[in-house]
């Protein structure tokens, strides 16, 4: 006799219970990692996945390097510790001693930095990762609404507020500006960036 091939399991709304099932898996993995939003690990895997042009789920020096050369940024070829500063921000981060970025260390350093507020957490990888997730067609380029975003979360409103005029400011008929992964570095690099010095102007006219 004929046996009439298994019906699929579907859900009320008429999705496949075998996709539902993947999308929940891919739901707490997310959760599992700390972050807020589904989009956050999205953003986070695109970046990731860009970065790790060997496709083998991890970032060495030789991936980093190649980003920096892509947007046009020149990392020291020597740090204080005897190390390039590729090699020096790969160390910051490798919490494995393996010499390398795998994909949980990259979401646990996003997650420190995001949540820093105390400014020693080593950010240059976090830098290169927010620009990132801004310039999605790999273009070279941030808009200044993302820039601003940015700025605002980690600088909060009163920094803010005293320098966006200096920042951001264009004559009426002027373009909005598109910022370069140099020029955001400007703003935002934790020793001598625009907005890292005004806060310690303001730290100390505070004490």
């Amino acid at each position: 006799f004929y046996l009439a091939p298994p019906i699929a399991d579907m859900s009320e709304d008429g999705h496949d219970a075998t996709k539902q099932h993947s999308n929940t898996r891919a739901l707490d993995e997310w959760e599992r990692m700390g972050l807020d939003k589904r989009i956050e690990y999205d953003n986070l895997r695109r970046v990731f996945e860009r970065l790790d042009l060997k496709k083998d789920d991890r970032i060495d020096k030789q991936e980093l390097k190649a980003q920096y050369d892509v947007l046009d940024h020149k990392p020291r070829p020597n740090t204080e510790y005897g190390l390039s500063e590729v090699e020096d921000i790969i160390w910051e981060v490798d919490e494995d001693a393996n010499g390398w970025i795998d994909w949980e260390n990259f979401v646990q350093l996003y997650l420190r930095c995001r949540k820093d507020r105390t400014g020693r957490e080593p950010t240059r990888l976090f830098n290169l990762i927010e620009f990132m997730i801004c310039d999605k067609d790999g273009g070279g380029t941030m808009s200044e609404d993302e820039c601003m975003e940015i700025l605002y979360h980690r600088f909060g409103k009163e920094v803010m507020k005293d320098l966006t005029d200096q920042l951001f400011k264009r004559k009426v008929d002027e373009a909005e500006k598109e910022f370069t992964f140099t020029e955001f570095l400007k703003l935002v690099d934790g020793n001598n960036g625009i907005l890292s010095q005004h806060m310690k102007k303001m730290n100390k006219q505070q004490q």
